[in-house]
């Protein structure tokens, strides 16, 4: 009855999803265990074999929820699909990580691709596409002149990879809304989210946090104290790769999630310091460029000047190069 299972051991907090039925129901009911302080609902179709369901606000951390569906067929029979799922910690766990630095004497140009290939084999337990790989067909969907992968060609490639995977970019006019929102989104879809930070041109994954999480984006329980980060760049301790931005630390903890305080993510170049420029100067030719959104669906500037995250909001209507539109609350 329910939609094929994701992970049950660390669960989204957000509760929804689809139901189908082979016989045709004249009624469903949805029963969430321990029950929630918001409500919860259920819908049915016209043709009474499928439907929605879905809770309002983000379940605890770590909690063992039992999702349970009832309906009525035509001959009166009681169906009932029952679900277990553990709800996710405050970081997720046995997320791989991948180096930026396939060659080692290459140009930093790979995090994004490095992080696309993070998040395809977290989500789906199949790495299918090195960075290399993942770069070269994400590259054409560019929809600015970045030399590396823009938001809109990220989402694109996860859902490219993974149809099941829906992730759009969202844009913030502050960096405390942006990682507000990006902690949501990690706890609501139990996925990493990919920030966009260095002013636009770097993509680490965040994994966790630490702090509490209330019941939505807008509840002022929230009070976040750090993230947790990869990074696919200042993950690889290979001497060769060293001479990359050697003011900045390299670690094996960014390689299984470091712990970045919020301070520092709000006030290092490295983070969230800068917010996205839509312009920048080409290492290969020491050229300004326009790197904002280019191709005229959204009026400019668009990613200048914004703090932009990379979320999973399962929006299955709205194609992954667009803007995210799925209200967050």
């Amino acid at each position: 009855m329910f939609e094929p299972p994701k992970d049950s051991s660390q669960a989204a907090r957000y509760v929804a999803g689809q139901w189908s039925s082979t016989a045709p129901l004249l009624d469903v009911q949805l029963l969430v265990t321990p029950e929630p302080p918001f409500p919860c609902s259920v819908t049915i179709d016209a043709e009474k074999r499928s439907g929605s369901y879905r809770c309002e606000g983000l379940m605890p951390a770590s909690t063992d929820l039992r999702i349970e569906l009832t309906g009525t067929s035509s001959q009166s029979q009681r169906i009932r699909a029952v679900r277990n799922v553990r709800t996710m910690n405050e970081r997720l766990s046995a997320v791989p990580w991948f180096t930026e630095f396939e060659d080692p004497n290459g140009e930093a140009l790979l995090c994004a691709a490095a992080s696309v290939r993070i998040i395809q084999t977290f989500t789906t337990g199949r790495d299918i596409a090195n960075a290399k790989a993942v770069q070269t067909r994400g590259k054409p969907l560019n929809k600015s002149a970045d030399p590396g992968l823009d938001p809109a060609a990220i989402a694109s490639v996860i859902t490219a990879l993974e149809p099941t995977n829906r992730y759009h970019y969202y844009r913030f006019p502050t960096r405390e809304a942006a990682t507000r929102a990006a902690v949501y989104w990690l706890a609501r879809s139990g996925k990493p989210v990919i920030a966009l930070s260095l002013a636009g041109q770097h993509a680490p994954v965040i994994t966790g946090y630490t702090g509490s999480l209330g019941i939505s984006n807008a509840d002022p329980a929230t009070r976040i104290t750090a993230l947790i980060v990869e990074d696919p760049q200042r993950g690889d301790l290979d001497p060769l790769t060293a001479k990359h931005r050697p003011d900045k630390s390299r670690s094996a903890d960014f390689q299984t999630g470091a712990t970045v305080a919020i301070a520092d993510w709000y006030a290092d170049d490295w983070w969230f310091r800068d917010a996205y420029k839509g312009s920048i100067v080409f290492s290969s030719d020491g050229k300004v460029h326009d790197v904002d959104r280019n191709d005229k669906v959204y009026p400019k500037p668009h990613w200048d000047g914004m703090f932009v995250i990379i979320v999973d909001d399962a929006d299955f209507a709205n194609p992954p190069d667009r803007e995210g539109k799925v209200q967050i609350g």
